[in-house]
């Protein structure tokens, strides 16, 4: 029951009116104070109110990271000098003949099948992680003891002890289908990807390594329909892809020309496991970086397709038909991915590859000397594939296509670099001012720099870097080879070098690119002030050196003053406009 305020039964009415009024007042602010608490049409009296305490914020605990235990660590590195502690004292043992080759082959296959077994056991149970950490050394111990029956104890063929292996890993697959663990497929996909290397004899088996591998993948893939899970299972889905495609790079490179053919038609079915590991269609969780995976196969295919279609002798120019039906394929995959995922999560890559292979089919048909800029196209594509699927809030994608972007940019320019410059030093003039393959390569890779500079961070400073030598470094290049095509328009050679004109020009573009991103800069507030004006800072004091210690060398009168005089006229009117522009920070 409330306590009740007295009143004085003598008090005069003014006064009590004066008290109810201020009680309605108290009432009406605690009201406003606390209305989550208290009904608004309900007065609370003063005395009640006043020994209500406020609510306390709600205060979640922070979820605790996921830490691997030092207990796994521990267990990992132990298995790992297990295995080569058994390498020795097999190796001192036969050394010191204590043990007969039949002894230490049983020694060896009960050693691995109980560390399997007991890793089995702990997967199986509540210890996973140490589980898999033991589960490489049972591996790894097993598959050492079936080389040494096949290559040192000649108890069976090489292809039995292969065998032998696949079915240990088909076992250790299906301990991680029935445990749900990602890590234990992982080691069993790293067992069968080591099998082929350890049981290796030489000579040409491309096709039935090709086989192989495909086996391994399909079965390997069940996993995660059996455990009806996979998605996060970034290790084993990597692994898979990644390792089969390294063990496909040396087949394709070495494969005899009547089994290209055939390893072809397998490559179409390797391209197919690929797009099922990174899209997991019909599992019930999604599969994370699945874009990025399917990038990575279908560059790797169409590379790949390139050594075989060679090796099979058919006309380069021909290849563009496979390199469009990618291109087609990709395509046709956009609606069901959309499907899928549940969203255009995957649509900005798909389009890139589109647009990736449709440019690698003109310069295949025309000449392959414009695969530099294939690549420049490729990495523009991503790189803005990256800031579209930023925008659509999907930021694990977007990183990695920004990578993935940077890398292929990063070949271009290399490419540029030590091949596509080769024709700047105007030896000749087979190649027309802005319409050949170097500009193309340093255009479209300056381009794609650019537009990774637009996400900041580190990898936009390495970007803002690249971005500045090839920007600059192909605008002076192209001009000088403008004003040198100008100079002598009938001869097909000049000499070994640029012209004097054609030097002065490279200094007065880089003149003109240091005034102008230090104009840029001065208007700026950001970040990115900094960064420009020191990069017109830069190039202007790069200009100023190379004209007086390069180009006014043994030059005549006239020539030194036009010199002088445009690089002047650059500076004067950079100043004049930024004084124009902020009067304030100009001075």
């Amino acid at each position: 029951m409330e306590p009740q305020v007295p009143q004085d039964p003598v008090a005069p009415p003014e006064l009590a009116e004066r008290v109810a009024r201020l009680e309605a007042q108290v009432a009406w602010l605690l009201q406003r104070q606390q209305a989550p608490a208290a009904p608004a049409a309900v007065p609370v009296p003063q005395a009640a109110t006043a020994a209500r305490p406020l609510p306390r914020p709600i205060v979640r605990p922070a979820v605790p990271r996921k830490e691997i235990s030092p207990v796994v660590w521990i267990a990992g590195i132990a298995a790992s000098i297990f295995l080569i502690g058994t390498i020795f004292f097999f190796r001192w043992a036969i050394q010191q003949g204590w043990v007969g080759a039949e002894l230490r082959f049983v020694l060896g296959l009960l050693a691995g099948g109980a560390i399997a077994a007991f890793a089995a056991k702990l997967i199986l149970g509540d210890s996973r992680r140490l589980g898999v950490a033991l589960l490489l050394a049972g591996l790894g111990t097993l598959q050492f003891t079936f080389r040494a029956g096949a290559m040192e104890y000649h108890f069976y063929a090489a292809p039995m002890g292969l065998a032998a292996t696949a079915l240990v890993t088909l076992l250790a697959g299906g301990l991680a289908a029935r445990g749900r663990s990602g890590g234990a497929l992982t080691v069993a996909l790293v067992s069968g990807l080591v099998a082929p290397l350890v049981f290796s004899q030489g000579g040409h088996h491309e096709v039935a390594l090709t086989l192989y591998l495909a086996v391994l993948l399909a079965a390997a893939l069940a996993v995660p329909y059996l455990a009806r899970t996979g998605g996060s299972w970034h290790g084993a889905r990597w692994t898979a892809l990644v390792g089969v495609w390294l063990l496909l790079l040396p087949a394709c490179a070495e494969v005899m020309k009547g089994d290209a053919a055939t390893l072809a038609l397998l490559l179409v079915l390797h391209l197919a496991l690929a797009g099922l590991w990174a899209w997991l269609p019909g599992t019930e969780e999604l599969p994370g970086t699945p874009t990025v995976l399917w990038l990575v196969a279908s560059i790797l295919a169409t590379s790949y397709g390139w050594l075989l279609w060679k090796r099979m002798g058919f006309a380069i120019e021909t290849f563009a038909a496979p390199v469009i039906a990618v291109a087609a394929l990709n395509l046709l995959l956009v609606q069901p991915l959309r499907r899928r995922m549940g969203s255009r999560r995957a649509d900005w890559g798909l389009l890139a590859l589109i647009a990736g292979h449709l440019a690698l089919a003109v310069p295949v048909a025309l000449a392959w000397s414009w695969v530099g800029p294939l690549w420049g196209a490729f990495s523009l594509g991503l790189a803005w594939a990256s800031l579209r699927a930023e925008e659509s809030a999907f930021a694990e994608e977007a990183a990695a296509l920004r990578w993935l972007a940077a890398a292929l940019a990063l070949a271009t320019t290399l490419r540029w670099a030590f091949h596509g410059l080769d024709g700047l030093f105007f030896r000749s003039q087979a190649h027309t001012p802005f319409l050949n393959p170097a500009f193309a390569e340093g255009a479209l890779a300056a381009a794609a720099w650019w537009m990774l500079t637009r996400r900041g961070g580190p990898l936009g400073v390495i970007a803002f870097l690249a971005l500045q030598v090839t920007a600059n470094v192909t605008l002076a290049f192209e001009a000088a080879r403008l004003v040198q095509r100008l100079q002598t328009p009938a001869r097909p050679g000049f000499g070994y070098g640029p012209s004097r004109a054609a030097s002065i020009a490279m200094t007065l573009v880089w003149a003109l690119s240091g005034a102008w991103q230090w104009m840029r800069g001065l208007g700026l507030r950001d970040e990115a002030r900094r960064a420009l004006m020191i990069a017109g800072y830069a190039w202007m004091g790069i200009a100023s050196f190379k004209l007086i210690a390069a180009d006014l060398d043994q030059a005549d009168t006239p020539l030194r003053a036009l010199a002088f005089l445009g690089v002047g006229a650059i500076g004067m009117a950079a100043a004049i406009l930024a004084n124009r522009k902020r009067p304030g920070e100009a001075s």
